[in-house]
């Protein structure tokens, strides 16, 4: 194994058009993807593309809503929702929303903010970069000049350090900027629904296409409605869970190709063809 260290535009741009290196994978950005998709095409070389995400939590009536509020304080918030599979867009039955909004609150409100080597109980951590605060910060910036209404957190936390405050933020409408954009931070947001159609419709209606979550103790609805989402791993009461022996990887804007499981060493390898003629 050979590490090469650098920035993107200069290592990452000559590895990706370099006619010797066969194949080049990625996990980054939408736009890194094209980028690296753009750079690589003169050498007709093999891409594999792992990019963003804005994985919707679709909550119907009959779903655990406690489960599912304690779920998304991991998934969520994991790695300070600084992960592309983060359960970041809920939409819930408006029937329940008051009720699931309650509870995820209480969940968010509870989680330890801290320095990572502070101590075994921080659970949150700060953003990787100024930039990449910055750019957080001015998501919910926008959020609250449209009217969103924040229900815990909203904002930087005083003091030292990149950190924003685990949030939630509700009373999102259709189309917001912070439901369909990846903030790829600790903010989770929710929309509520009427129907199966609504629901379905919405939680399909964003350029990525990487994970999504359906919660419901109706199995005949489970299947259903997993098999319509548009993402390329949907999880069942559960979301963020992975394992090796599944594969990983997206629809739409979120790329194509595969990590783990037996896809993931197709993707990696060459198919060669070798026919003997055995006449004599």
């Amino acid at each position: 194994m050979n590490v090469v260290t650098g920035y993107g535009a200069v290592a990452g741009a000559r590895l990706a058009e370099h006619p010797d290196v066969d194949m080049i994978a990625l996990t980054g950005s939408v736009s890194s993807g094209r980028a690296v998709a753009r750079a690589a095409a003169d050498s007709l070389k093999r891409v594999h593309l792992e990019l963003g995400g804005k994985a919707p939590v679709v909550i119907f009536p009959d779903a655990d809503l406690a489960a599912a509020a304690s779920s998304l304080r991991v998934a969520g918030f994991w790695n300070s929702g600084q992960e592309c599979g983060a359960a970041c867009r809920v939409l819930v039955h408006e029937s329940v929303a008051g009720r699931f909004v309650e509870q995820l609150v209480g969940e968010v409100r509870a989680l330890v903010v801290g320095e990572p080597t502070s101590g075994e109980d921080v659970e949150v951590g700060p953003m990787v970069s100024k930039t990449h605060f910055d750019r957080v910060t001015g998501y919910l910036g926008h959020a609250k000049n449209e009217g969103v209404r924040v229900a815990t957190g909203g904002g930087a936390i005083d003091g030292p350090g990149y950190f924003v405050a685990p949030t939630v933020l509700v009373d999102v409408p259709e189309g917001a900027e912070v439901a369909r954009e990846e903030i790829f931070g600790p903010v989770v947001t929710v929309e509520t629904f009427a129907d199966e159609e609504e629901a379905v419709r919405r939680a399909n209606d964003v350029p990525l296409g990487l994970s999504a979550s359906v919660w419901t103790e109706n199995a005949r609805r489970s299947h259903d409605i997993a098999a319509r989402l548009d993402f390329g791993t949907v999880w069942i009461n559960a979301h963020l869970v992975l394992a090796g022996e599944v594969p990983w990887g997206g629809f739409k804007g979120s790329g194509y190709g595969r990590d783990l499981s037996i896809y993931a060493l197709d993707d990696y390898s060459r198919t060669k063809h070798v026919m003997h003629n055995h006449g004599r």
